[in-house]
């Protein structure tokens, strides 16, 4: 029967529950490496260590030495994670819902001469049982969706795999740690969950790090969570001339302005971007003072508009033009610039926002309102979100995968159809490492000289 039907608990599965309690529990040896030997005494409805768990283990095993940092584990079942991060010099703090959890949790502590902070509690309508900030925050979310649950997969460390919230736990979570303020500067999160389900959100970036394949195609992934250039300066003004000439005079990779109205910007080929009405233009320090790639980092800019809007109707015109039906909605540039010893690299986005029947170099152009109305400040710290998610570079967070985001570009372009170069159509196109087109034998960097069809 559906679960929609009979709901995730019915009253035979809470005798089911009650009549495990009767069952003594297990004592097992966990090891999370090759010279630690944990042992667990686990409850009959306790979540054990499994495959999941080994995977977040060994995430926490190459952070390296906690040196005192506060560590929060949600979620925490049989507390073999927070033994481990314990053991690693964390200072460790954990909840879980369930009260017998908890219970194993102070006692395997206790057994293995560890010590944490251990209390009742969890994402949920009761308030959050900690009001610290953590330097790193892990939880093993449940990853099955209600919907997918055909048949009820038993005792409550089974049923803590299915995500129940119609609203989603990730949502949930991301709105908790921003109300209580849970992470400290310069700390992350390391969420659990199935691959492809996180997402960045206004308020924090995203990136894959580490990845379990099952023998069903299934897989899970550990995502890592992260405020977007926490230190950088952000910047809004009322208006301006252009807004990668103002960041040109700042410093500090991440360092962003945005403006509704800009009065000089800038497209390709030293082109005039003219503003309409209620625009977004937003600039970003990119790099300085290192190598970079600018045709990556110009095709990223695109993919992170395509991301923080979410529309089927947006298409991606290699390499620098978003299209609603053909007409541009946004444009992206990169510039760089050098003085005395330093570079210093730019990246520029126009957006056109306001409904508008106007015509710019004889082609009518598209709006966001169109299709999707964003309030200003929101788009921005989308913007901010996904482009640091695909750019920003730390060296406590996964490395940048500009191989995952040319694969991702490459399906936005084929959506748009196919290129004509020199009066030839080409069925088969991919990009370089440089992010420069490649018709056959032909590269071509200029999208001037390339229609699509």
């Amino acid at each position: 029967m559906a679960s929609e039907e009979r709901g995730i608990f019915t009253p035979e599965d809470a005798q089911s529950e009650v009549d495990r309690q009767k069952r003594p529990p297990r004592t097992i040896e966990w090891k999370p490496n090759s010279t630690q030997c944990i042992e667990l005494t686990i409850p009959p409805t306790v979540y054990p260590p499994r495959e999941d768990t080994d995977l977040m283990a060994n995430r926490i095993i190459q952070l390296g030495a906690g040196k005192g940092r506060k560590f929060l584990e949600i979620g925490c079942g049989s507390g073999a994670l927070s033994i481990l991060a314990s053991s690693l010099g964390w200072n460790v703090h954990a909840c879980d819902i369930n009260p017998f959890a908890v219970a194993a949790t102070r006692g395997n502590m206790a057994k293995n001469l560890q010590s944490g902070i251990i209390k009742e509690g969890g994402i949920g309508p009761d308030g959050f049982p900690f009001e610290d900030k953590f330097d790193l925050i892990i939880w093993n979310l449940p990853y099955i969706p209600a919907r997918e649950v055909g048949e009820l997969l038993g005792p409550m460390e089974e049923a803590g795999l299915i995500d129940t919230d119609t609203h989603g736990l990730q949502s949930r979570f991301v709105s908790l740690v921003v109300k209580y303020n849970l992470l400290a500067t310069g700390g992350k999160m390391l969420l659990l969950g199935r691959t492809g389900s996180i997402g960045a959100s206004e308020h924090f970036a995203v990136r894959d790090w580490d990845r379990l394949e099952f023998d069903d195609g299934e897989s899970l992934t550990i995502f890592c969570l992260w405020k977007p250039w926490e230190n950088a300066e952000n910047i809004f003004v009322q208006s301006t001339g252009s807004t990668n000439d103002d960041l040109f005079h700042k410093s500090g990779v991440g360092t962003h302005i945005s403006t509704p109205l800009q009065t000089s910007g800038k497209g390709r080929r030293d082109r005039k971007w003219n503003s309409i009405e209620e625009c977004y233009a937003g600039s970003w320090i990119v790099a300085e003072d290192t190598e970079v790639n600018p045709g990556l980092l110009q095709l990223s800019g695109g993919l992170a508009v395509i991301k923080s809007i979410q529309s089927d109707r947006l298409k991606l015109k290699w390499p620098n033009d978003i299209l609603i039906d053909e007409r541009k909605l946004c444009g992206v540039l990169v510039e760089g610039k050098s003085s005395q010893d330093s570079t210093k690299v730019v990246l520029g986005i126009g957006i056109n926002l306001h409904a508008s029947d106007k015509v710019i170099d004889g082609r009518k152009i598209s709006t966001l309102y169109e299709i999707r109305k964003l309030e200003f400040q929101l788009l921005d710290r989308r913007l901010n979100s996904e482009l640091s998610s695909l750019i920003e570079e730390r060296d406590d967070i996964p490395p940048v995968n500009f191989d995952s985001i040319r694969t991702e570009i490459l399906r936005h372009m084929k959506s748009l159809g196919k290129p004509k170069y020199d009066e030839v159509v080409y069925d088969n196109f991919e990009l370089n490492d440089r992010g420069e087109l490649v018709l056959g034998h032909k590269v071509i960097d200029d999208g001037e000289d390339v229609s699509w069809v």
